[in-house]
């Protein structure tokens, strides 16, 4: 059995990403339920709140993308390929803090309000 993982991700506005092998994990936008507790199980239930979808990448820092350009990401349009040949689409997609520059890689977070899986 082979595990699934991010292949690849592609930028509207910055192209295929330097990804590194192990660099990647993406949580799709959902539901997040959270239990209440009643005075009796009976009234046990849950509330629901909106869950943004969120790629965190490690990236190789090769030069051709700056840590500054790759933290001005306002509003872009991000594309996940998985190794188990699924797609999935982030559309208007923020950086949601300056990234990190470490040892030649890159650490960049994106969110996004929606995530759609495409294939």
């Amino acid at each position: 059995m082979k595990l699934e993982r991010i292949q690849r991700v592609v930028s509207a506005k910055l192209g295929e990403l330097p990804l590194q092998e192990k660099g990647g994990t993406f949580r799709p936008a959902g539901v997040k339920r959270e239990t209440k507790i009643g005075e009796v199980p009976e009234h046990t239930g849950y509330t629901e709140s909106q869950v943004f979808a969120e790629l965190t990448v490690k990236l190789n820092a090769t030069g051709k993308l700056g840590i500054e350009q790759l933290s001005d990401v306002g509003e872009d349009t991000l594309t996940i390929y998985t190794s188990g040949g699924k797609e999935y689409y982030m559309p208007k997609a923020w950086v949601t803090e300056p990234g990190k520059l470490g040892d030649a890689e890159m650490e960049i977070t994106y969110n996004s309000a929606t995530s759609k899986r495409i294939q």
